[in-house]
């Protein structure tokens, strides 16, 4: 899986660039927005220079990821998938695939293939939430880091069709998250949501896309 512009799987291709550019400033906004997670963002830009950096071949340090919070259309519950390989309910994600023309483009498909959700809007602009964590080695690649990205949608249906790709998916309050799964890293995400939730970013209603004709 790799970002798209038709370089080879561990290569780059010059129709990377843009797609460099835009994300370095949505990052470099997120940081300035987010102070906390300055560090994290650091990090990921210093990856976003390096060559292969949406490769998933690419193991020293890792590559990038991108995954998705989306809430229901009332917005109080949380999406969460039963990751088959982990064993862990976490938010839907993964790699980036050749397709993908951004990493929120690649987030919504991730969802979207994983749960089966349909009509995502973003729910506040940009990135939602930056975190880096390590991968452990297999019989297939040595251990690496994950640089994920992570965006927030608001769903239109909470109607779900888990893919084979994972053990389940369900939608679960904000205040439950916790008892299955009480990382941090999914746990400051759920209080942000709260708090998009109670502000002006929300709005009782969804504005639909038209029908395609």
């Amino acid at each position: 899986m790799r970002w798209a512009g038709g370089a080879s799987e561990g290569g780059e291709s010059e129709g990377r660039g843009l797609a460099r550019r835009e994300l370095a400033l949505s990052l470099s906004e997120h940081a300035r927005v987010q102070p906390e997670r300055a560090p994290v963002v650091t990090r990921m830009l210093d990856l976003l220079a390096a060559p292969g950096a949406f490769s998933r071949l690419s193991l020293d340090p890792g590559h990038f990821t991108a995954s998705a919070f989306v809430v229901c259309p009332e917005g109080r519950r949380l999406l969460l998938i039963h990751h088959a390989k982990l064993g862990r309910w976490l938010q839907p994600g993964g790699h980036i695939e050749p397709t993908d023309t951004s990493l929120l483009a690649a987030a919504e498909r991730e969802a979207i293939e994983e749960t089966g959700t349909l009509g995502l809007e973003p729910l506040c602009p940009g990135v939602f939430d930056v975190d880096v964590h390590l991968i452990a080695a297999s019989s297939k690649e040595g251990a690496h880091a994950h640089f994920d990205v992570r965006y927030a949608f608001r769903a239109q249906t909470d109607r779900l069709v888990a893919s084979a790709e994972v053990r389940a998916a369900r939608w679960l309050e904000f205040g439950r998250v916790a008892e299955l799964n009480p990382e941090e890293s999914l746990v400051r995400c759920v209080d942000r949501l709260r708090f998009v939730r109670a502000s002006e970013l929300w709005t009782p209603t969804l504005v639909r896309k038209p029908e395609p004709r």
